[in-house]
C-alpha cells in the first residue's frame, strides 16, 4: 500500500499560494493610467580626446626577487593551492560530518583535507602555468 504523504505535502505547500492568488487576483497592467511619454532630450557631446598610442605608459620588466628561496611559480602555486585546499576542505568536511556523529568528524575532516589538497595542487599548478605573475615567490 502506497502512502500519499508526498501528495498531501504537495497540496499543503500549494494551498497558501492558491489562497493568495484567489484573494489578490492575477497581476495585470491597467491601460487607463499610462503616463504620457516625455519628450526626448538631446544633448550635444564634445568629441572624445584620443591620445596617440606612442604616448603610453612605459612598460617595465617584472624582476624576480634575488633573495627568494624558490622562484618557480609552478612549485609555489602547487604548494599554495595544496595548503589552501587542505585547510578549506578539511574544515568544511569536518563541520559537515559533525551533526551525524562527533567521533566520525575527524576521519571525515582528514579525508576532506586530502581531497582538497589534491584539487588545490592541480589548480595551483594551472595558475602557476597560465598566470605566473599571480603566484608569490617564497621568501626566506
Amino acid at each position: 500500500m502506497v502512502r500519499r504523504t508526498f501528495v498531501n505535502k504537495l497540496v499543503a505547500a500549494a494551498m497558501p499560494l492558491a489562497v493568495a492568488v484567489t484573494v489578490a487576483g492575477v497581476a495585470s497592467a491597467d491601460p487607463g493610467q499610462l503616463a504620457p511619454a516625455p519628450a526626448p532630450v538631446v544633448q550635444l557631446v564634445a568629441e572624445p580626446v584620443v591620445a596617440p598610442v606612442a604616448a603610453g605608459i612605459p612598460l617595465e620588466e617584472v624582476a624576480t626577487n634575488p633573495e627568494a628561496t624558490n622562484h618557480d611559480p609552478l612549485a609555489n602555486g602547487a604548494a599554495g593551492g595544496a595548503l589552501a585546499g587542505a585547510a578549506g576542505s578539511g574544515v568544511l568536511a569536518g563541520v559537515a560530518c559533525l551533526p551525524a556523529f562527533i567521533v566520525g568528524a575527524i576521519p571525515c575532516a582528514i579525508s576532506g583535507a586530502l581531497n582538497g589538497a589534491l584539487w588545490g595542487t592541480v589548480i595551483g599548478l594551472l595558475v602557476g602555468a597560465l598566470a605566473p605573475e599571480m603566484v608569490p615567490q617564497v621568501l626566506p
